[in-house]
Protein backbone atom coordinates (compact mmCIF):
# COMPACT_ATOMS: atom_id res chain seq x y z
CA UNK A 1 0.00 0.00 0.00
CA UNK A 2 1.41 3.36 -0.98
CA UNK A 3 -0.15 6.59 0.81
CA UNK A 4 0.45 10.06 -0.97
CA UNK A 5 -0.24 13.00 0.65
CA UNK A 6 -1.02 16.14 -0.86
CA UNK A 7 -3.71 18.22 -2.52
CA UNK A 8 -6.00 17.70 -5.25
CA UNK A 9 -6.67 20.16 -7.79
CA UNK A 10 -8.49 18.19 -10.79
CA UNK A 11 -9.77 15.15 -12.15
CA UNK A 12 -8.71 13.16 -15.46
CA UNK A 13 -11.09 10.68 -16.86
CA UNK A 14 -11.24 7.90 -19.41
CA UNK A 15 -12.51 8.43 -22.82
CA UNK A 16 -15.62 5.96 -21.00
CA UNK A 17 -15.89 8.59 -18.05
CA UNK A 18 -14.46 6.94 -15.52
CA UNK A 19 -12.24 8.71 -13.71
CA UNK A 20 -8.48 8.16 -14.69
CA UNK A 21 -7.04 9.69 -12.15
CA UNK A 22 -6.55 12.77 -9.60
CA UNK A 23 -4.62 15.31 -10.40
CA UNK A 24 -2.25 16.61 -7.40
CA UNK A 25 -1.08 20.17 -6.59
CA UNK A 26 2.45 19.25 -7.14
CA UNK A 27 2.14 17.99 -10.71
CA UNK A 28 1.40 14.59 -9.40
CA UNK A 29 -1.23 11.99 -10.25
CA UNK A 30 -2.83 8.96 -8.70
CA UNK A 31 -4.10 6.52 -10.73
CA UNK A 32 -6.45 3.86 -9.68
CA UNK A 33 -9.24 1.38 -11.13
CA UNK A 34 -11.58 2.44 -8.26
CA UNK A 35 -11.47 5.98 -6.30
CA UNK A 36 -13.77 6.64 -2.94
CA UNK A 37 -14.85 9.75 -2.43
CA UNK A 38 -14.09 11.02 1.34
CA UNK A 39 -14.00 14.49 0.50
CA UNK A 40 -16.66 15.15 3.13
CA UNK A 41 -19.83 17.03 2.36
CA UNK A 42 -17.31 19.18 -0.40
CA UNK A 43 -18.19 15.58 -2.04
CA UNK A 44 -15.42 16.31 -4.61
CA UNK A 45 -16.00 13.31 -7.03
CA UNK A 46 -19.24 12.17 -6.67
CA UNK A 47 -20.92 15.62 -6.62
CA UNK A 48 -18.38 17.90 -7.94
CA UNK A 49 -16.72 16.10 -10.73
CA UNK A 50 -19.68 13.60 -11.52
CA UNK A 51 -22.91 16.01 -10.52
CA UNK A 52 -24.85 13.49 -9.34
CA UNK A 53 -27.77 15.31 -6.77
CA UNK A 54 -28.00 15.96 -3.64
CA UNK A 55 -31.85 14.32 -2.72
CA UNK A 56 -33.20 16.79 -0.38
CA UNK A 57 -34.90 15.24 2.88
CA UNK A 58 -36.08 19.08 4.14
CA UNK A 59 -39.30 19.01 4.02
CA UNK A 60 -39.67 15.74 6.05
CA UNK A 61 -36.43 17.15 8.38
CA UNK A 62 -36.27 20.70 9.32
CA UNK A 63 -32.42 21.03 10.69
CA UNK A 64 -29.98 22.73 8.59
CA UNK A 65 -27.75 24.63 11.22
CA UNK A 66 -25.67 23.59 14.12
CA UNK A 67 -24.09 25.97 16.56
CA UNK A 68 -21.04 23.80 18.39
CA UNK A 69 -19.08 24.51 21.23
CA UNK A 70 -16.22 22.97 23.92
CA UNK A 71 -17.22 23.22 27.04
CA UNK A 72 -14.79 22.48 30.00
CA UNK A 73 -16.05 20.93 33.35
CA UNK A 74 -16.52 23.05 35.95
CA UNK A 75 -14.36 20.99 38.34
CA UNK A 76 -11.39 18.31 36.89
CA UNK A 77 -13.22 15.62 38.81
CA UNK A 78 -17.43 16.55 37.45
CA UNK A 79 -19.08 13.45 36.54
CA UNK A 80 -19.28 12.14 32.90
CA UNK A 81 -22.16 11.30 31.76
CA UNK A 82 -22.28 8.12 30.26
CA UNK A 83 -25.13 8.74 27.81
CA UNK A 84 -25.49 11.89 25.46
CA UNK A 85 -27.91 14.14 27.10
CA UNK A 86 -30.52 15.38 23.73
CA UNK A 87 -32.44 18.67 25.40
CA UNK A 88 -35.41 19.83 23.49
CA UNK A 89 -35.43 23.37 21.80
CA UNK A 90 -38.10 25.83 20.61
CA UNK A 91 -36.88 24.76 17.01
CA UNK A 92 -34.07 21.66 17.55
CA UNK A 93 -32.39 20.21 20.03
CA UNK A 94 -29.26 20.59 22.30
CA UNK A 95 -26.60 17.57 21.91
CA UNK A 96 -24.49 17.51 25.52
CA UNK A 97 -21.33 14.57 25.30
CA UNK A 98 -19.39 14.03 28.16
CA UNK A 99 -15.36 13.16 27.26
CA UNK A 100 -12.43 13.03 29.71
CA UNK A 101 -11.39 16.64 29.88
CA UNK A 102 -14.16 18.30 28.51
CA UNK A 103 -18.24 18.05 26.89
CA UNK A 104 -19.16 18.44 23.39
CA UNK A 105 -21.92 20.17 23.12
CA UNK A 106 -24.34 21.69 20.29
CA UNK A 107 -27.59 23.44 19.08
CA UNK A 108 -28.65 21.64 15.78
CA UNK A 109 -31.48 23.91 14.46
CA UNK A 110 -33.82 24.62 11.51
CA UNK A 111 -32.81 27.89 9.98
CA UNK A 112 -37.07 28.54 8.60
CA UNK A 113 -37.66 28.45 12.51
CA UNK A 114 -35.36 30.27 14.39
CA UNK A 115 -32.68 32.88 13.47
CA UNK A 116 -29.54 31.90 13.94
CA UNK A 117 -28.87 34.67 17.05
CA UNK A 118 -31.59 33.19 18.63
CA UNK A 119 -30.47 29.79 18.59
CA UNK A 120 -27.21 30.98 20.33
CA UNK A 121 -29.29 32.47 22.50
CA UNK A 122 -31.01 29.23 23.27
CA UNK A 123 -27.22 28.08 23.61
CA UNK A 124 -26.35 30.44 26.31
CA UNK A 125 -29.05 30.12 28.53
CA UNK A 126 -28.41 26.22 28.33
CA UNK A 127 -24.55 26.58 28.88
CA UNK A 128 -25.08 29.03 31.32
CA UNK A 129 -26.50 26.76 34.24
CA UNK A 130 -23.86 24.87 35.13
CA UNK A 131 -20.70 27.21 33.91
CA UNK A 132 -19.07 30.60 36.25
CA UNK A 133 -18.84 33.58 34.46
CA UNK A 134 -15.68 32.98 33.92
CA UNK A 135 -15.28 29.94 32.12
CA UNK A 136 -18.51 31.02 30.11
CA UNK A 137 -16.97 33.85 28.67
CA UNK A 138 -13.96 32.01 27.12
CA UNK A 139 -16.22 29.93 25.23
CA UNK A 140 -15.30 29.92 21.21
CA UNK A 141 -18.75 29.01 19.33
CA UNK A 142 -18.96 27.51 15.39
CA UNK A 143 -21.55 28.01 12.90
CA UNK A 144 -22.32 25.26 11.16
CA UNK A 145 -24.48 24.71 7.57
CA UNK A 146 -25.28 21.18 5.90
CA UNK A 147 -28.07 20.31 3.62
CA UNK A 148 -30.25 17.48 5.31
CA UNK A 149 -30.48 14.76 2.31
CA UNK A 150 -28.21 12.24 0.20
CA UNK A 151 -26.87 11.43 -3.28
CA UNK A 152 -29.52 10.01 -5.78
CA UNK A 153 -26.45 7.62 -6.60
CA UNK A 154 -23.85 6.85 -4.18
CA UNK A 155 -21.46 4.27 -6.27
CA UNK A 156 -21.65 5.55 -10.14
CA UNK A 157 -19.05 4.35 -12.95
CA UNK A 158 -15.68 4.16 -10.77
CA UNK A 159 -16.63 5.88 -7.79
CA UNK A 160 -18.09 5.54 -4.24
CA UNK A 161 -19.45 8.14 -2.48
CA UNK A 162 -18.79 7.14 1.54
CA UNK A 163 -19.23 9.31 5.09
CA UNK A 164 -20.76 12.50 4.27
CA UNK A 165 -19.72 12.39 0.71
CA UNK A 166 -22.70 10.60 0.38
CA UNK A 167 -25.45 12.49 2.49
CA UNK A 168 -25.90 13.93 5.63
CA UNK A 169 -28.58 14.62 7.85
CA UNK A 170 -29.12 15.81 11.25
CA UNK A 171 -26.66 13.72 13.83
CA UNK A 172 -30.06 12.66 16.10
CA UNK A 173 -28.90 8.95 15.92
CA UNK A 174 -25.04 9.19 15.10
CA UNK A 175 -26.48 7.21 11.88
CA UNK A 176 -23.48 8.37 9.91
CA UNK A 177 -21.04 6.36 11.82
CA UNK A 178 -22.62 3.23 11.32
CA UNK A 179 -23.18 3.89 7.50
CA UNK A 180 -19.12 4.31 6.90
CA UNK A 181 -19.03 0.55 8.47
CA UNK A 182 -21.56 -0.92 6.50
CA UNK A 183 -20.28 0.90 3.19
CA UNK A 184 -16.74 0.07 4.09
CA UNK A 185 -18.06 -3.46 4.44
CA UNK A 186 -20.00 -3.81 1.17
CA UNK A 187 -17.21 -2.34 -0.71
CA UNK A 188 -14.85 -4.83 0.72
CA UNK A 189 -17.29 -8.04 0.39
CA UNK A 190 -18.08 -6.88 -2.87
CA UNK A 191 -14.64 -5.89 -4.20
CA UNK A 192 -14.84 -5.63 -7.60
CA UNK A 193 -12.45 -8.48 -9.44
CA UNK A 194 -12.89 -6.93 -13.38
CA UNK A 195 -14.39 -3.86 -14.77
CA UNK A 196 -16.97 -5.50 -16.56
CA UNK A 197 -19.23 -6.21 -13.05
CA UNK A 198 -18.86 -3.23 -11.61
CA UNK A 199 -21.92 -1.49 -12.68
CA UNK A 200 -23.89 -4.97 -11.73
CA UNK A 201 -22.09 -4.09 -7.98
CA UNK A 202 -22.99 -0.25 -8.00
CA UNK A 203 -26.69 -1.39 -8.54
CA UNK A 204 -26.91 -3.19 -6.05
CA UNK A 205 -24.68 -1.07 -3.54
CA UNK A 206 -26.87 1.60 -4.90
CA UNK A 207 -30.14 -0.10 -3.78
CA UNK A 208 -29.28 -0.71 -0.48
CA UNK A 209 -28.05 1.87 0.51
CA UNK A 210 -30.98 4.36 -0.78
CA UNK A 211 -33.03 1.79 1.37
CA UNK A 212 -30.60 2.62 4.23
CA UNK A 213 -31.26 6.31 3.64
CA UNK A 214 -34.81 6.41 3.20
CA UNK A 215 -35.03 4.34 7.13
CA UNK A 216 -32.58 6.46 8.61
CA UNK A 217 -35.03 9.58 7.51
CA UNK A 218 -38.03 7.79 8.35
CA UNK A 219 -36.51 6.36 12.22
CA UNK A 220 -35.45 10.28 12.56
CA UNK A 221 -38.90 11.90 11.61
CA UNK A 222 -40.48 9.55 14.34
CA UNK A 223 -38.77 11.17 16.78
CA UNK A 224 -40.52 14.13 16.01
CA UNK A 225 -44.11 12.85 14.48
CA UNK A 226 -44.61 11.33 17.84
CA UNK A 227 -44.58 14.68 19.98
CA UNK A 228 -46.67 16.58 21.75
CA UNK A 229 -45.44 19.83 21.87
CA UNK A 230 -47.23 22.25 20.14
CA UNK A 231 -45.99 25.72 21.21
CA UNK A 232 -43.83 26.42 18.29
CA UNK A 233 -44.42 26.43 14.91
CA UNK A 234 -41.30 24.12 14.68
CA UNK A 235 -42.62 21.34 16.62
CA UNK A 236 -46.65 21.90 15.31
CA UNK A 237 -44.99 21.50 11.80
CA UNK A 238 -43.06 17.93 12.66
CA UNK A 239 -46.39 15.94 13.07
CA UNK A 240 -48.26 17.15 9.82
CA UNK A 241 -48.59 13.98 7.80
CA UNK A 242 -47.42 15.76 4.98
CA UNK A 243 -44.15 16.12 6.59
CA UNK A 244 -43.93 12.54 6.85
CA UNK A 245 -42.85 9.78 4.69
CA UNK A 246 -45.99 7.96 3.37
CA UNK A 247 -44.14 5.03 4.38
CA UNK A 248 -44.16 5.92 8.13
CA UNK A 249 -47.66 7.18 8.27
CA UNK A 250 -48.78 3.70 6.89
CA UNK A 251 -46.74 2.24 9.71
CA UNK A 252 -48.05 4.17 12.21
CA UNK A 253 -51.71 3.61 11.09
CA UNK A 254 -50.47 -0.47 11.27
CA UNK A 255 -48.63 0.14 14.68
CA UNK A 256 -51.78 1.71 16.30
CA UNK A 257 -53.34 -1.90 16.10
CA UNK A 258 -49.91 -3.95 16.54
CA UNK A 259 -46.38 -3.71 17.55
CA UNK A 260 -43.47 -2.92 15.00
CA UNK A 261 -41.93 -6.43 14.17
CA UNK A 262 -39.38 -8.10 11.85
CA UNK A 263 -42.10 -7.97 9.01
CA UNK A 264 -41.69 -4.32 9.20
CA UNK A 265 -37.93 -4.81 8.48
CA UNK A 266 -36.85 -7.61 6.43
CA UNK A 267 -33.06 -7.07 5.49
CA UNK A 268 -30.87 -8.99 7.70
CA UNK A 269 -28.31 -6.36 8.37
CA UNK A 270 -31.61 -3.06 9.17
CA UNK A 271 -29.71 0.19 10.46
CA UNK A 272 -32.48 0.23 13.18
CA UNK A 273 -34.10 -3.28 13.75
CA UNK A 274 -38.05 -3.29 14.78
CA UNK A 275 -36.94 -2.85 19.13
CA UNK A 276 -35.51 0.41 18.26
CA UNK A 277 -38.01 1.55 16.88
CA UNK A 278 -40.69 -0.08 19.47
CA UNK A 279 -38.15 2.07 21.84
CA UNK A 280 -39.11 5.29 20.54
CA UNK A 281 -42.59 4.44 19.70
CA UNK A 282 -43.79 3.67 23.10
CA UNK A 283 -40.59 5.95 24.56
CA UNK A 284 -43.02 8.55 23.46
CA UNK A 285 -45.81 7.55 24.89
CA UNK A 286 -47.70 5.81 21.87
CA UNK A 287 -50.43 3.18 22.11
CA UNK A 288 -50.92 0.01 19.76
CA UNK A 289 -54.27 -1.79 20.48
CA UNK A 290 -53.94 -5.42 22.30
CA UNK A 291 -55.14 -7.91 19.56
CA UNK A 292 -57.73 -10.08 21.19
CA UNK A 293 -55.90 -13.41 20.13
CA UNK A 294 -52.83 -12.29 22.05
CA UNK A 295 -54.29 -11.37 25.32
CA UNK A 296 -55.34 -13.77 27.95
CA UNK A 297 -54.67 -13.54 31.53
CA UNK A 298 -51.26 -15.82 31.89
CA UNK A 299 -49.95 -14.08 29.21
CA UNK A 300 -50.28 -11.00 31.20
CA UNK A 301 -49.20 -12.00 34.51
CA UNK A 302 -46.08 -14.00 32.74
CA UNK A 303 -45.74 -10.05 31.12
CA UNK A 304 -45.75 -8.38 35.31
CA UNK A 305 -43.55 -11.30 36.48
CA UNK A 306 -40.78 -10.20 33.51
CA UNK A 307 -40.85 -6.94 33.78
CA UNK A 308 -40.76 -6.80 37.57
CA UNK A 309 -36.99 -9.34 37.52
CA UNK A 310 -35.95 -7.28 35.20
CA UNK A 311 -36.23 -4.26 36.82
CA UNK A 312 -34.80 -5.86 39.88
CA UNK A 313 -31.88 -7.45 37.95
CA UNK A 314 -31.65 -3.56 36.21
CA UNK A 315 -30.92 -2.35 40.07
CA UNK A 316 -28.61 -5.26 40.65
CA UNK A 317 -26.12 -3.93 38.08
CA UNK A 318 -26.46 -0.55 38.40
CA UNK A 319 -25.41 -0.77 42.26
CA UNK A 320 -22.38 -3.15 41.33
CA UNK A 321 -21.02 -0.06 37.87
CA UNK A 322 -18.65 2.08 38.69
CA UNK A 323 -19.03 5.67 37.89
CA UNK A 324 -17.97 6.96 34.47
CA UNK A 325 -15.23 9.05 34.82
CA UNK A 326 -13.59 6.22 37.56
CA UNK A 327 -14.12 3.79 34.69
CA UNK A 328 -12.42 5.62 32.42
CA UNK A 329 -9.71 6.58 34.46
CA UNK A 330 -8.98 3.11 35.13
CA UNK A 331 -8.37 2.16 31.71
CA UNK A 332 -6.08 4.75 31.52
CA UNK A 333 -4.33 3.68 34.21
CA UNK A 334 -4.46 -0.12 33.73
CA UNK A 335 -5.78 -0.75 30.25
CA UNK A 336 -9.09 -2.60 29.64
CA UNK A 337 -9.26 -6.38 30.75
CA UNK A 338 -8.77 -9.45 28.36
CA UNK A 339 -12.02 -11.30 28.44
Amino acid sequence: MIHHRGNIIGVRSHQNGDIASLCRDDGGEICGDLFIDCSGSHSRLIGQHFSIPLVSCADQLFNDRAITVQVPYSYEGDPIASHTIGTAQSAGWIWDIGLPTRKGVGHVYSSAHISDESALRELRIYLAKSLSEQKFSELSFRKLKFCPGYRARFWHRNCVAVGMAAGFVEPLEASALVLVELAAAMISSDFPGHRVVMDIIARRFNDRFKYRWTSIVDFLKLHYVLSQRNDSQYWREHTQKNTSSERLNEWLRLWAFQPPSKHDFPQIDEVFASASWQYILYGMGFKSKSRPTKLRSHNLSTYKNHLYENKKFVQQCISNLPRNRELIEKIQSYGLQQV
